[in-house]
Protein backbone atom coordinates (compact mmCIF):
# COMPACT_ATOMS: atom_id res chain seq x y z
CA UNK A 1 0.00 0.00 0.00
CA UNK A 2 1.34 3.39 -0.98
CA UNK A 3 1.73 5.97 1.77
CA UNK A 4 2.41 9.59 0.91
CA UNK A 5 5.75 11.21 1.60
CA UNK A 6 4.85 14.41 3.52
CA UNK A 7 7.62 16.28 1.72
CA UNK A 8 6.19 15.37 -1.69
CA UNK A 9 2.70 16.51 -0.74
CA UNK A 10 4.08 19.88 0.28
CA UNK A 11 6.29 20.20 -2.83
CA UNK A 12 3.49 19.45 -5.28
CA UNK A 13 1.11 21.77 -3.41
CA UNK A 14 3.62 24.64 -3.38
CA UNK A 15 4.45 24.08 -7.06
CA UNK A 16 0.79 24.91 -7.75
CA UNK A 17 0.96 28.04 -5.55
CA UNK A 18 -1.74 26.52 -3.36
CA UNK A 19 -2.21 27.15 0.33
CA UNK A 20 -3.05 24.28 2.65
CA UNK A 21 -6.59 25.64 2.78
CA UNK A 22 -6.87 25.57 -1.02
CA UNK A 23 -5.77 21.94 -1.13
CA UNK A 24 -8.09 21.04 1.73
CA UNK A 25 -11.08 22.53 -0.07
CA UNK A 26 -10.21 20.80 -3.36
CA UNK A 27 -9.72 17.42 -1.65
CA UNK A 28 -12.71 17.85 0.69
CA UNK A 29 -10.66 17.52 3.87
CA UNK A 30 -9.83 20.03 6.58
CA UNK A 31 -6.88 22.40 6.53
CA UNK A 32 -5.80 20.92 9.84
CA UNK A 33 -5.66 17.48 8.26
CA UNK A 34 -3.44 18.74 5.42
CA UNK A 35 -1.18 20.39 7.98
CA UNK A 36 -0.84 17.13 9.91
CA UNK A 37 -0.09 15.21 6.70
CA UNK A 38 2.67 17.63 5.70
CA UNK A 39 4.08 17.57 9.22
CA UNK A 40 4.17 13.76 9.20
CA UNK A 41 1.75 13.54 12.12
CA UNK A 42 -0.75 11.40 10.22
CA UNK A 43 -0.15 8.84 7.48
CA UNK A 44 -1.83 9.60 4.16
CA UNK A 45 -3.03 6.42 2.44
CA UNK A 46 -6.03 4.92 0.68
CA UNK A 47 -9.01 7.01 -0.35
CA UNK A 48 -7.71 10.24 1.16
CA UNK A 49 -4.40 9.83 -0.66
CA UNK A 50 -6.32 9.34 -3.91
CA UNK A 51 -8.44 12.42 -3.19
CA UNK A 52 -5.43 14.64 -2.53
CA UNK A 53 -3.58 13.29 -5.58
CA UNK A 54 -6.65 13.97 -7.74
CA UNK A 55 -6.93 17.49 -6.34
CA UNK A 56 -3.27 18.13 -7.14
CA UNK A 57 -3.69 16.53 -10.60
CA UNK A 58 -0.77 14.16 -10.14
CA UNK A 59 -0.46 10.37 -9.98
CA UNK A 60 -0.76 8.80 -6.53
CA UNK A 61 2.70 7.30 -6.96
CA UNK A 62 4.22 10.78 -7.24
CA UNK A 63 3.18 11.59 -3.69
CA UNK A 64 4.76 8.35 -2.55
CA UNK A 65 8.26 9.06 -3.87
CA UNK A 66 10.56 8.55 -0.90
CA UNK A 67 13.84 10.13 -2.01
CA UNK A 68 12.64 13.74 -2.12
CA UNK A 69 15.47 15.56 -0.41
CA UNK A 70 14.84 18.46 1.90
CA UNK A 71 16.36 20.58 -0.83
CA UNK A 72 18.85 20.17 -3.63
CA UNK A 73 21.25 23.04 -4.21
CA UNK A 74 19.19 25.67 -5.98
CA UNK A 75 21.97 28.14 -6.62
CA UNK A 76 21.33 31.78 -5.72
CA UNK A 77 17.65 31.23 -4.93
CA UNK A 78 17.74 32.42 -1.36
CA UNK A 79 20.24 35.20 -2.04
CA UNK A 80 18.27 36.63 -4.92
CA UNK A 81 14.96 36.51 -3.14
CA UNK A 82 16.12 39.16 -0.66
CA UNK A 83 16.89 41.53 -3.52
CA UNK A 84 13.83 40.93 -5.64
CA UNK A 85 10.16 41.69 -5.54
CA UNK A 86 9.35 37.99 -5.43
CA UNK A 87 6.68 37.27 -2.84
CA UNK A 88 7.14 34.45 -0.36
CA UNK A 89 4.45 32.35 -2.07
CA UNK A 90 6.03 32.80 -5.51
CA UNK A 91 9.46 31.97 -4.09
CA UNK A 92 8.08 28.77 -2.57
CA UNK A 93 6.53 27.85 -5.92
CA UNK A 94 9.80 28.39 -7.77
CA UNK A 95 11.73 26.37 -5.20
CA UNK A 96 9.16 23.55 -5.35
CA UNK A 97 9.38 23.51 -9.14
CA UNK A 98 13.15 23.24 -8.78
CA UNK A 99 12.89 20.25 -6.46
CA UNK A 100 10.31 18.45 -8.61
CA UNK A 101 12.25 19.10 -11.79
CA UNK A 102 15.38 17.75 -10.13
CA UNK A 103 13.55 14.57 -9.11
CA UNK A 104 12.13 14.15 -12.62
CA UNK A 105 15.41 14.72 -14.41
CA UNK A 106 17.35 12.44 -12.07
CA UNK A 107 14.87 9.65 -12.68
CA UNK A 108 15.32 10.03 -16.43
CA UNK A 109 19.10 10.29 -16.34
CA UNK A 110 19.42 7.14 -14.24
CA UNK A 111 18.28 5.24 -17.35
CA UNK A 112 20.72 7.01 -19.69
CA UNK A 113 24.45 7.11 -20.31
CA UNK A 114 24.71 10.91 -20.20
CA UNK A 115 28.00 12.16 -18.73
CA UNK A 116 28.94 15.71 -17.89
CA UNK A 117 32.25 17.48 -18.51
CA UNK A 118 32.25 20.05 -15.76
CA UNK A 119 34.29 20.64 -12.63
CA UNK A 120 33.98 23.05 -9.74
CA UNK A 121 36.18 26.12 -10.23
CA UNK A 122 36.12 27.98 -6.90
CA UNK A 123 36.54 31.70 -7.34
CA UNK A 124 39.35 31.79 -4.79
CA UNK A 125 41.48 29.64 -7.10
CA UNK A 126 41.36 32.44 -9.69
CA UNK A 127 42.28 35.41 -7.49
CA UNK A 128 38.60 36.18 -6.96
CA UNK A 129 38.17 37.22 -10.62
CA UNK A 130 35.07 35.79 -12.36
CA UNK A 131 36.46 36.80 -15.76
CA UNK A 132 39.49 34.57 -15.21
CA UNK A 133 37.20 31.65 -14.38
CA UNK A 134 35.21 32.27 -17.57
CA UNK A 135 38.35 32.47 -19.67
CA UNK A 136 39.72 29.27 -18.13
CA UNK A 137 36.47 27.42 -18.77
CA UNK A 138 36.36 28.55 -22.41
CA UNK A 139 39.90 27.21 -22.79
CA UNK A 140 39.06 23.95 -21.00
CA UNK A 141 36.11 23.38 -23.32
CA UNK A 142 38.09 24.44 -26.43
CA UNK A 143 35.59 27.19 -27.24
CA UNK A 144 36.87 29.01 -30.36
CA UNK A 145 37.62 32.72 -30.28
CA UNK A 146 34.72 35.04 -31.01
CA UNK A 147 31.01 34.67 -30.32
CA UNK A 148 29.68 31.28 -29.24
CA UNK A 149 27.75 30.05 -32.27
CA UNK A 150 25.26 27.91 -30.35
CA UNK A 151 25.38 28.15 -26.56
CA UNK A 152 22.64 25.55 -26.08
CA UNK A 153 24.53 22.99 -28.18
CA UNK A 154 27.62 23.64 -26.07
CA UNK A 155 25.63 22.98 -22.89
CA UNK A 156 24.32 19.75 -24.44
CA UNK A 157 27.84 18.68 -25.35
CA UNK A 158 29.17 19.10 -21.81
CA UNK A 159 26.16 17.36 -20.24
CA UNK A 160 24.37 20.30 -18.61
CA UNK A 161 20.61 19.69 -18.61
CA UNK A 162 18.42 22.70 -19.43
CA UNK A 163 14.69 22.65 -18.76
CA UNK A 164 12.42 25.52 -19.78
CA UNK A 165 9.55 26.07 -17.36
CA UNK A 166 6.82 28.61 -16.87
CA UNK A 167 7.03 29.71 -13.25
CA UNK A 168 5.46 33.18 -13.30
CA UNK A 169 8.27 34.85 -11.40
CA UNK A 170 9.53 37.83 -13.35
CA UNK A 171 12.17 38.46 -10.69
CA UNK A 172 13.80 35.10 -11.43
CA UNK A 173 14.96 34.30 -14.96
CA UNK A 174 16.60 31.00 -14.09
CA UNK A 175 18.04 28.89 -11.32
CA UNK A 176 20.43 25.97 -11.16
CA UNK A 177 21.21 22.92 -9.09
CA UNK A 178 24.23 20.63 -9.01
CA UNK A 179 24.10 18.22 -6.05
CA UNK A 180 27.09 15.98 -5.48
CA UNK A 181 27.06 13.01 -7.85
CA UNK A 182 24.23 14.39 -10.00
CA UNK A 183 24.16 16.10 -13.38
CA UNK A 184 24.17 19.91 -13.47
CA UNK A 185 20.62 21.21 -14.07
CA UNK A 186 19.37 24.64 -15.09
CA UNK A 187 15.72 25.65 -15.07
CA UNK A 188 15.02 28.66 -17.28
CA UNK A 189 11.85 30.72 -17.24
CA UNK A 190 9.77 30.30 -20.37
CA UNK A 191 9.16 33.42 -22.47
CA UNK A 192 12.57 35.08 -22.19
CA UNK A 193 14.06 36.70 -25.26
CA UNK A 194 16.82 34.62 -26.84
CA UNK A 195 19.59 36.99 -25.77
CA UNK A 196 18.30 37.18 -22.20
CA UNK A 197 17.96 33.41 -22.03
CA UNK A 198 21.54 32.96 -23.19
CA UNK A 199 22.87 35.40 -20.61
CA UNK A 200 20.79 33.73 -17.90
CA UNK A 201 22.24 30.32 -18.81
CA UNK A 202 25.78 31.68 -18.55
CA UNK A 203 24.92 33.45 -15.29
CA UNK A 204 23.81 30.10 -13.84
CA UNK A 205 26.89 28.42 -15.29
CA UNK A 206 28.94 30.90 -13.29
CA UNK A 207 27.07 29.98 -10.12
CA UNK A 208 27.46 26.23 -10.45
CA UNK A 209 31.18 26.34 -11.22
CA UNK A 210 32.28 29.20 -8.93
CA UNK A 211 29.95 29.29 -5.94
CA UNK A 212 30.45 26.18 -3.88
CA UNK A 213 29.80 28.48 -0.92
CA UNK A 214 27.38 31.43 -1.37
CA UNK A 215 28.86 34.93 -1.19
CA UNK A 216 27.38 38.37 -0.71
CA UNK A 217 28.55 39.39 -4.19
CA UNK A 218 27.62 36.20 -6.04
CA UNK A 219 25.05 37.82 -8.34
CA UNK A 220 27.49 40.43 -9.58
CA UNK A 221 30.18 37.76 -9.87
CA UNK A 222 27.90 35.53 -11.95
CA UNK A 223 27.08 38.47 -14.22
CA UNK A 224 30.78 39.23 -14.71
CA UNK A 225 31.42 35.56 -15.49
CA UNK A 226 28.56 35.45 -18.01
CA UNK A 227 29.70 38.62 -19.76
CA UNK A 228 33.27 37.35 -20.16
CA UNK A 229 32.18 33.85 -21.17
CA UNK A 230 29.90 35.20 -23.91
CA UNK A 231 32.01 38.18 -25.01
CA UNK A 232 35.67 38.07 -23.93
CA UNK A 233 37.04 41.51 -23.10
CA UNK A 234 40.03 41.17 -25.41
CA UNK A 235 37.73 40.59 -28.38
CA UNK A 236 34.71 42.80 -27.77
CA UNK A 237 36.55 45.64 -26.03
CA UNK A 238 37.90 47.27 -29.22
CA UNK A 239 34.43 47.09 -30.79
CA UNK A 240 32.97 49.11 -27.90
CA UNK A 241 35.64 51.80 -27.86
CA UNK A 242 34.33 55.28 -28.69
CA UNK A 243 30.69 54.26 -28.29
CA UNK A 244 28.18 57.14 -28.03
CA UNK A 245 24.40 57.42 -27.80
CA UNK A 246 24.37 58.03 -31.56
CA UNK A 247 25.67 54.50 -32.14
CA UNK A 248 22.54 52.42 -31.66
CA UNK A 249 22.87 51.00 -35.18
CA UNK A 250 26.35 49.84 -34.21
CA UNK A 251 24.95 48.33 -31.01
CA UNK A 252 22.25 46.49 -32.95
CA UNK A 253 24.92 45.00 -35.22
CA UNK A 254 26.95 43.92 -32.19
CA UNK A 255 23.82 42.43 -30.68
CA UNK A 256 23.45 40.11 -33.65
CA UNK A 257 27.14 39.24 -33.65
CA UNK A 258 27.53 38.49 -29.94
CA UNK A 259 23.93 37.50 -29.12
CA UNK A 260 23.90 39.98 -26.25
CA UNK A 261 21.12 42.48 -25.60
CA UNK A 262 21.81 46.16 -26.20
CA UNK A 263 21.44 46.70 -22.48
CA UNK A 264 24.06 44.02 -21.77
CA UNK A 265 26.41 45.52 -24.36
CA UNK A 266 26.13 48.93 -22.71
CA UNK A 267 26.86 47.35 -19.33
CA UNK A 268 29.82 45.53 -20.90
CA UNK A 269 31.14 48.83 -22.26
CA UNK A 270 30.95 50.37 -18.79
CA UNK A 271 32.64 47.39 -17.13
CA UNK A 272 35.49 47.58 -19.65
CA UNK A 273 35.79 51.39 -19.25
CA UNK A 274 34.89 51.90 -22.90
CA UNK A 275 32.32 54.47 -21.76
CA UNK A 276 32.22 56.74 -18.70
CA UNK A 277 29.71 56.63 -15.86
CA UNK A 278 28.05 59.70 -17.35
CA UNK A 279 27.76 58.06 -20.76
CA UNK A 280 26.36 54.93 -19.15
CA UNK A 281 23.61 56.97 -17.47
CA UNK A 282 22.86 58.70 -20.77
CA UNK A 283 22.55 55.32 -22.49
CA UNK A 284 20.16 54.05 -19.80
CA UNK A 285 18.00 57.17 -20.16
CA UNK A 286 17.96 56.73 -23.93
CA UNK A 287 16.97 53.07 -23.63
CA UNK A 288 14.11 54.06 -21.35
CA UNK A 289 12.94 56.78 -23.72
CA UNK A 290 12.94 54.29 -26.60
CA UNK A 291 11.03 51.75 -24.53
CA UNK A 292 13.85 49.23 -24.95
CA UNK A 293 14.37 48.49 -21.25
CA UNK A 294 11.91 45.61 -21.47
CA UNK A 295 11.58 44.79 -25.18
CA UNK A 296 14.41 45.48 -27.60
CA UNK A 297 14.23 45.53 -31.41
CA UNK A 298 16.10 43.12 -33.68
CA UNK A 299 15.68 39.86 -31.74
CA UNK A 300 18.48 37.36 -32.20
CA UNK A 301 17.76 33.88 -33.59
CA UNK A 302 16.67 31.40 -30.93
CA UNK A 303 18.36 28.10 -30.17
CA UNK A 304 17.30 25.43 -27.73
CA UNK A 305 18.82 22.57 -25.82
CA UNK A 306 18.27 19.01 -27.07
CA UNK A 307 19.89 16.87 -24.37
CA UNK A 308 16.82 16.17 -22.27
CA UNK A 309 14.67 15.72 -25.36
CA UNK A 310 17.11 13.06 -26.60
CA UNK A 311 17.07 11.25 -23.25
CA UNK A 312 13.28 11.45 -23.08
CA UNK A 313 12.89 10.13 -26.62
CA UNK A 314 15.19 7.21 -25.85
CA UNK A 315 13.29 6.38 -22.66
CA UNK A 316 9.99 6.54 -24.51
CA UNK A 317 11.28 4.25 -27.27
CA UNK A 318 12.48 1.76 -24.64
CA UNK A 319 9.17 1.96 -22.75
CA UNK A 320 11.25 3.00 -19.74
CA UNK A 321 8.72 5.59 -18.57
CA UNK A 322 6.10 3.11 -17.50
CA UNK A 323 7.74 2.48 -14.13
CA UNK A 324 8.68 6.09 -13.50
CA UNK A 325 5.44 7.47 -12.09
CA UNK A 326 6.49 11.10 -12.03
CA UNK A 327 7.54 10.99 -15.65
CA UNK A 328 4.67 8.94 -17.00
CA UNK A 329 2.16 11.67 -16.24
CA UNK A 330 1.21 14.10 -18.98
CA UNK A 331 2.02 16.85 -16.52
CA UNK A 332 5.72 16.07 -16.94
CA UNK A 333 5.55 16.64 -20.67
CA UNK A 334 3.40 19.72 -20.27
CA UNK A 335 4.98 21.26 -17.19
CA UNK A 336 8.45 19.81 -16.69
CA UNK A 337 9.48 19.58 -20.30
CA UNK A 338 7.74 22.43 -22.04
CA UNK A 339 10.70 22.74 -24.40
CA UNK A 340 9.68 19.60 -26.28
CA UNK A 341 6.16 20.86 -26.87
CA UNK A 342 6.20 24.61 -27.34
CA UNK A 343 9.56 25.14 -29.00
CA UNK A 344 9.90 22.11 -31.27
CA UNK A 345 10.02 24.33 -34.34
CA UNK A 346 13.19 26.05 -33.14
CA UNK A 347 16.47 24.49 -34.17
Amino acid sequence: MIAANPRMVKLVRESRSWSQGHLAQAAEVTQGYVSKVESGLVELTGARLSAIAAALECPVAVLGIRDAQQGPEVSCMFHRRRRSRMTASVAKRVEAIGHLTRISVDALLERSNVEYNLDRMPLGDYEGDPARVASALRARWNVPRGPIENLHALMDDVGIVIVVRGFDAVAQDAFSTWPEGKAPLMVVRDGLSADREGFSICHELGHIVMHVVPTDDQEQEADLFAAEFLAPAAEIGPQLTGLTTRDFKRLMDLKQQWRLSIGALIQRAKTLDAISDRQFREFRVKLSQLGWNTVEPAPVPRHRAHLLETVLASATADCALTDLPLLAAETFLGDYYRTAITRREVS
